[in-house]
Parts: structure tokens; sequence; C-alpha cells
């Protein structure tokens, strides 16, 4: 099969975030990275730049691009979109639901990167990723995914995109599993 047949019978995943949300663990799960070796743990180092993993997901072929999320890293996908956000089909979006202090940047983060999916792959589905849902999870927290949902929904609910949430952590993997087997 030539390449670009290939490529027209792949899934294009994009998971995008702040730096330290979890997005290279989450891939990792997918990617069975966290179980090869249970001794020791897994790369944990941040992303540069975009990373593509080739997996098979359901007898499909589909590749995974891990967003770096360091400032440099995002202005850089924010300056050239024609590059990042062409024939995405799902797109997920990770909040590390611990993180306080980034919440609002987060917010903004993906408003930016929102009206670019809209303009560049108008048909992905938008999934949202509230990570580190862990089980010394404080409940004071659960009040950070009500702040986020309320300054999105208006821009989703405008745009007719339906709202899909997961709540996902590193202790239980099947939370991610779930996330990514129920949108395929």
């Amino acid at each position: 099969m030539d390449n670009a047949k290939n490529q027209e019978n792949q899934i294009k995943i994009v998971i995008m975030g702040m730096e330290n949300a979890g997005k290279t663990t989450i891939v990792n799960v997918l990617t069975k990275e966290t179980d090869k070796n249970p001794n020791s743990p897994p790369d944990m180092t941040p992303t540069r730049a975009v990373k593509r993993n080739l997996i098979s997901l359901f007898q499909t072929n589909t590749v995974v691009w891990d967003f770096g999320g360091q400032e440099i890293y995002r202005n850089e996908y924010m300056s050239n979109p024609e590059l990042y956000f062409h024939t995405i089909s799902l797109f997920y979006y990770v909040v590390d639901i611990q993180d306080y202090y980034r919440l609002m940047s987060s917010t903004m983060y993906f408003m930016g990167v929102f009206q670019l999916i809209r303009k560049y792959s108008p048909d992905a589905k938008i999934i949202f990723l509230f990570h580190k849902m862990d089980p010394n999870f404080d409940p004071k927290l659960k009040n950070l995914k009500e702040k986020f949902l309320a300054k999105i929904e208006p821009h989703l609910k405008t745009n007719k995109i339906p709202l899909l949430i997961y709540d996902t952590t590193i202790f239980d993997l099947n939370s991610i599993t779930i996330a990514f087997n129920q949108e395929i």
C-alpha cells in the first residue's frame, strides 16, 4: 500500500494540554509502555515538540500525536497551525485537575487551540480528560473541573459540539483505556 493511501486509513489522535498534565503517561498506557517492565517506571521526561506514535487500536492504524506542553512548544503550534491541526480525528485535551495555579492558563490555551481545530479539522471529535483524579485526590479541588467547564462550555454549545468528559488517573489504567475505547 502506498504512503498516501496508508495515511488515508489512519486515525489521527492529538493529545494536548499544559506541561506536566500527564499526556505522555497517557500515551504510555495506550502504547503499553507501562506494561513492558513493571519493575521500572516509564520514562517521565517531558515531551519536546511533538512525538508521534503509530499504534493499532481495534485493527485500525492510529497515529497518536503527543504535543509537548511547554510554553516554547505551545507558541510554535499556535504560530504554525497548518503543520499541526489538519486531519485530526480525535482531539484529547488533558487538564491536570490538581494544578490549581495553572487552571486559567490551561483554559486560555484550550480556547486558542479550539479555534484552530475548528478551522483546520472541523469534524474532529473533542474529548476532555480531567487527569490525576488519583485515590488521594482532594475533593476540594473538584471545583477546578467546574471552573474549567464554566469557561469552555458556552463555546462548545455555540459550535454545537458535545461535551465529552472522562476522569482519569494512572492509578486506574482502565480509566484511560475507557476514554479512548469509547471514542474510537
